[in-house]
């Protein structure tokens, strides 16, 4: 266990651990009672060497010890319990991962990026508890994977990570494994079930020593990812290898005790024995919660692990629990995101490439440098607007920054290295790959081939269609794409449905087995729901949110195709821009033919309507004509908040017929059906009766 314990100055010697507790020869409850106190020293160990930092033992000590216990639980199976130290080790592979459901949200924070961002989120809290004063608790913000502890009468019972903070995954046996996670809680005051919340994180030192035991395909970018895939590994073994810690920084719940502020809560965790960041700190005011901001954005790169800013909360839980929350974020906290990190290089050329939409998006070719552990040796720079704005020249010296920490951006120029001989750089006025005339479109930075037939273009959609937030064909990827596209197999999108078990045989490279797998792929491809078939459509501006909530408005693709501009523009959440863009592909007579292709396919052109409990449950509605008074996307949006559920077409089920002007042929068929029909004004009616 040498990176366990360490070496103490003064230590019991072995034989001293020994006589101490001597094993009894005799009966059960003996035997239950040593294997009892061989736990508590192990604990107390681990204890004292990662909380307190105070060695106790020696490692061979400590390995004797622990060697005895696993030796008495192999011989006595009866007494191995899930929370024993012998069980930091890892059981077998677990094959599928559990969801927990937090029983209260872990809620995301708000950013605030300057001393101004600050100010106006203090200002924010301070306009609800106008005769309030507030302190503070300042805190490091850990670049790892939050996760929620849950002890039931002290012991650990659930480790979970956050997910999408409603539910997480449920690691629990990984996380036993990680030595700074208590198995159970010390000291007297034990509440029946509470729940502790913190960061799972790999110090930078035991980040670089794993990466270098990687292969270069399976490098991790950063700590914080070498944290969250050690910690989702289906072999909890491999986990307890990883050297992961973890610090607590929250009480997310306790039953039966009474806790008043955080700085309480985390000096009640640390008797429990919890880590607890060392650099926590309380502050009377703003100033000393910028100070401390501050002073941590230039001692930051002194940690053993890594930060990305620092967290700011309300210490008092009365005045958190007044503010309360908006959206996911609690207006009583907030992360002071710090800069990330840059780097000066030499931008050596500008190159484009063409997106899946026409865009042309130009790249910096770099001196390779590393950022944090990344070798970066080309950056985005967004579009032409962006280099003129920040006079990027071809050979000059600039500084990079990964946006995030994560994708590599140019900051700006380094002006005072300039030689004379940079070179001021243009997009090139044709499309390098099919020769049409770049277009600019006034008052917009981006420029654009119009060609829709461009090869660059289209294979940027194909390879768009088949990814996994649009169509999930998850045995094409990008390469294959390609060969698809060369070969000519597949110019539009719906060509993959017209694919052949020869077709791919033809390709290179691809054998029997593949050829099945990809064809099996495409069939499960055609159940996706309309949404994802929106987003794969590749239409400017229509983004994957976007396109649920398209899908989710109009239900079908026959309701959207009847649609008008402004009932697109209606929808909660989609702008002008977006609507307008969507209308006018609906209208063209190229993407109507290619709709027809992947309807005669068998793609799904509906998507599943969410129920909602309310008082029109049970009853289907239909709306046909011009509303005066609200637009159609909106009064189905209100029928579906009670309950109420929106049909794609007239049958004798339908339960009513809203009809407006200019009605269709839809009142006809509703007539003939016998199914009641209503003007607008008893829609009104019924909604602000139910609303009221």
């Amino acid at each position: 266990m040498s990176d366990v314990q360490g070496e103490v100055q003064s230590s019991p010697s072995t034989e001293s651990v020994h006589t101490h507790v001597e094993k009894p020869e005799s009966s059960e409850e003996e035997l239950a009672a040593h294997v009892a106190q061989l736990r508590h020293q192990i604990e107390e160990a681990n204890y004292q060497y990662h909380v307190q930092d105070n060695p106790t033992l020696t490692d061979i000590e400590y390995d004797l010890l622990l060697s005895e216990l696993q030796q008495i639980e192999r011989e006595h199976p009866e007494l191995q319990t899930p929370d024993s130290p012998t069980q930091r080790v890892g059981a077998s592979p677990i094959q599928d991962v559990p969801q927990h459901r937090h029983p209260r949200p872990m809620l995301s924070l708000a950013n605030a990026r300057s001393e101004q961002d600050l100010l106006d989120w203090h200002r924010r809290a301070q306009n609800i508890l106008p005769d309030t004063t507030f302190s503070y608790v300042c805190e490091l913000k850990i670049d790892g994977l939050a996760i929620a502890l849950t002890y039931d009468e002290g012991r650990l019972s659930i480790g979970a990570t956050r997910g999408d903070g409603m539910i997480g995954e449920d690691w629990t046996p990984n996380l036993r494994t990680v030595r700074t996670v208590p198995q159970r809680l010390r000291g007297e005051k034990i509440p029946p079930r509470t729940e502790v919340r913190g960061e799972i994180y790999m110090p930078i030192k035991n980040f670089e020593q794993l990466n270098e035991e990687m292969s270069d395909s399976r490098l991790f970018a950063n700590p914080r990812n070498a944290a969250a895939g050690s910690l989702r590994q289906k072999d909890a073994r491999v986990t307890s290898n990883r050297h992961l810690h973890f610090f607590a920084y929250q009480l997310g719940y306790v039953d039966g005790m009474d806790v008043r502020s955080h700085w309480e809560a985390l000096e009640l965790l640390r008797e429990w024995g919890f880590p607890i960041n060392p650099h926590i700190q309380q502050a009377k005011d703003l100033d000393e919660v910028m100070a401390y901001c501050n002073k941590w954005e230039k001692e930051r790169f002194n940690l053993p692990y890594e930060i990305d800013g620092v967290v700011i909360k309300i210490n008092d839980f009365h005045q958190q629990e007044e503010l309360g929350s908006v959206a996911r974020d609690p207006r009583w906290a907030i992360a002071f995101k710090y800069p990330p990190t840059q780097v000066a290089t030499q931008l050596h050329d500008i190159r484009v490439n063409i997106g899946r939409t026409g865009s042309v998006n130009p790249w910096a070719v770099l001196e390779p440098i590393t950022i944090r552990g990344v070798t970066v040796s080309r950056a985005s720079l967004h579009n032409e607007g962006d280099i003129q704005r920040k006079d990027l020249r071809i050979g000059d010296w600039v500084l990079v920054q990964r946006a995030g920490e994560v994708i590599p951006q140019v900051v700006k120029p380094v002006v005072e290295r300039r030689t004379g001989q940079e070179e001021v750089y243009s997009l090139p006025a044709h499309c390098p790959l099919c020769g049409t005339e770049i277009m600019r479109i006034p008052d917009q930075a981006m420029a654009y081939c119009p060609n829709t037939n461009c090869p660059a273009r289209n294979l940027e959609s194909i390879i768009h269609f088949v990814s996994k937030g649009a169509m999930d064909i998850n045995t094409i990827g990008e390469k294959m794409c390609e060969q698809l596209a060369d070969a000519g197999y597949v110019k539009n999108v719906a060509d993959f449905y017209d694919l052949t078990h020869d077709q791919l045989l033809a390709l290179e490279g691809v054998k029997e087995k593949s050829a099945d797998n990809m064809l099996k792929a495409i069939q499960e491809s055609k159940k996706q729901p309309l949404s994802r078939l929106l987003f794969g459509l590749n239409i400017r501006y229509l983004g994957e949110k976007a396109a649920q909530l398209i899908a989710q408005a109009f239900g079908n693709i026959d309701r959207l195709l009847e649609a008008q501009e402004a009932d697109i523009i209606s929808v909660g959440g989609i702008g002008p821009k977006i609507g307008q863009s969507l209308y006018a592909w609906l209208q063209d007579a190229n993407n109507i033919a290619l709709l027809d292709r992947l309807r005669a396919a068998g793609i799904t052109m509906t998507e599943e309507q969410k129920s909602i409990s309310g008082p029109l449950n049970g009853q289907t509605f239909l709306l046909t004509g011009r509303l005066e008074t609200m637009s159609r996307s909106n009064a189905e949006e209100a029928i579906k908040k009670l309950g109420g559920t929106i049909a794609s077409g007239v049958s004798k089920s339908l339960s009513h017929l809203i009809v407006g002007e200019d009605a269709g042929s839809k009142l006809a068929k509703a007539q003939k059906a016998g199914v009641p029909i209503h003007d607008e004004q008893w829609l009104s009616d019924l909604l602000q009766h139910y609303t009221a």
